[in-house]
């Protein structure tokens, strides 16, 4: 068992103006860092990749078309914690934090009287960059559990002690928030070799799958430091998905933990991720500057049994901004913040969303990286912003140098097809309605950029492949 060096937060129950009640649910947030849905056997993937959250669907709702707002691991979490999309919470690639002023679930719980909690295993979430506001303790796993050497031993450590604290908050009846973050199926994909043989037992070239093992991400294979055979790519997924199922475990570990304590069915349990990944999809690895499926769509899954009946298929097109609403619904917090309220999905009959948003601003730590490792490199390329418009079947993706991609997702699900010449109606038509939803969004100052100088946080992020 790890024992964990606990970082003390504000403490929200002393600000508040009501408390817990029995008949609220606890929450369990559980985020699965870097995980695309099709690439989970609970949304069809043909290995068993999921089980767990398999079994956590047969039990709640799953839902198909959930979208993120953005494809890296700080703007999605932002979006997840506050409700916003990045534009109003600002925390961007050109600022690296999440402001102050931005109000979190976690803060909007607190107020409530629920005692709150997080476990986060990637770095750029870290409390330096504003992500422990309104948590009365926030660890960080992969600077707070001595002992562990990688992402997976970080997950486990925050599994295990989270365990610990919702058994002591049960006893003592209290209402919790547990926020947890698993980031084991990022890069570096280094899965233990028992669940890469039981995936994909097929054999593969042993020196070349272990200089896979070590690629971290995509900035030295966009330098042209390497490249990347079909072979390849097809040895990145056999890692990347058994990377899936140790987390998939650390799952449901934690649901038998919530269900031997005698309270899983008075919690809501949501399982999302922030984005997906690229596995040589159009050429491309890592998550970073792809507003395609592959990195957009995530999964999610909600078991509470009062509020989504079991087995639950939901097709509508959803977002990640759609949680903190939902969560505030169900917990009967809703007519406490009405002006976040407008898309809980735990209503009988949800308002169906014309279309949903993602969006990036400027490259700011790829540009640096580039510019600093492979000066040839055209930056041009990268540095610009980026939008999406998704609606049910097309998609638009927007730069703010002019170039458009447009896709038709129902005849071309894999997105090879760009009709932004070919279908200049189509075209149009999105464009206008990104411009028209651009209009009405309120224009948020940026924070201050947040430079990245903790030699222990910048190490981490060079192990995650994100700075050199």
């Amino acid at each position: 068992m790890v024992a964990f060096a606990i970082t003390l937060g504000c403490s929200p129950q002393g600000e508040g103006d009501f408390q817990a009640k029995p008949d609220r649910p606890n929450v369990v947030l559980i985020v699965l860092d870097t995980t695309r849905a099709d690439t989970l056997s609970a949304y069809g993937y043909p290995k068993p990749t999921s089980p767990s959250l398999e079994s956590l669907a047969q039990e709640g709702a799953l839902f198909h078309q959930a979208m993120t707002t953005d494809f890296w691991t700080l703007p999605a979490h932002a979006s997840l914690l506050t409700g916003e999309y990045p534009r109003v919470h600002q925390a961007t690639a050109e600022t690296n934090r999440l402001p102050r002023r931005a109000t979190t679930l976690a803060e909007f719980l607190g107020r409530a009287g629920y005692r709150t909690r997080a476990y986060v295993s990637n770095a750029w979430i870290g409390r330096d960059q504003g992500f422990g506001q309104g948590f009365e303790s926030y660890i960080e796993t992969w600077k707070s559990s001595p002992g562990a050497r990688n992402d997976y031993q970080f997950d486990l450590a925050g599994v295990e002690a989270a365990a610990n604290w919702t058994q002591e908050m049960a006893e003592r009846g209290e209402n919790f928030f547990l926020f947890l973050n698993l980031n084991s199926a990022h890069m570096p994909y280094s899965p233990e070799v028992t669940s890469l043989v039981e995936l994909s037992p097929e054999p593969r070239p042993i020196d070349r799958t272990r200089m896979l093992r070590k690629v971290k991400g995509m900035w030295a294979y966009l330098g042209g430091a390497y490249t990347l055979s079909q072979e390849d790519f097809g040895i990145l997924e056999d890692l990347y998905t058994a990377e899936l199922l140790m987390v998939d475990r650390l799952v449901g570990q934690l649901v038998n933990s919530l269900e031997q304590q005698g309270i899983l069915d008075e919690t809501l349990l949501i399982v999302t991720a922030d984005h997906g990944e690229n596995l040589g999809d159009h050429g491309m690895v890592d998550h970073l500057l792809s507003m395609f499926e592959t990195t957009i769509r995530v999964p999610l899954i909600m078991r509470h049994p009062s509020s989504f009946p079991a087995g639950s298929q939901r097709k509508e097109l959803v977002s990640l901004i759609d949680i903190v609403p939902t969560v505030l619904h169900i917990t009967g917090l809703e007519d406490r913040y009405p002006e976040i309220t407008a898309r809980s999905l735990a209503h009988p009959n949800p308002t169906v969303r014309e279309f949903v948003i993602a969006e990036n601003d400027r490259p700011m730590n790829g540009i640096d990286l580039m510019q600093k490792n492979y000066p040839e490199f055209d930056i041009e390329k990268i540095d610009r912003r980026m939008q999406m418009l998704r609606t049910d079947q097309h998609k638009l993706i927007q730069y703010d140098d002019g170039q458009l991609q447009v896709y038709d997702l129902a005849a071309d699900p894999t997105e090879l097809d760009d009709l932004s010449d070919s279908d200049a109606e189509l075209a149009s038509r999105l464009v206008g309605m990104l411009e028209e939803w651009n209009s009405l969004q309120e224009t948020v100052a940026p924070p201050p950029s947040l430079d990245v100088t903790d030699p222990e946080l910048r190490e981490q992020l060079k192990a995650l492949g994100y700075l050199e």
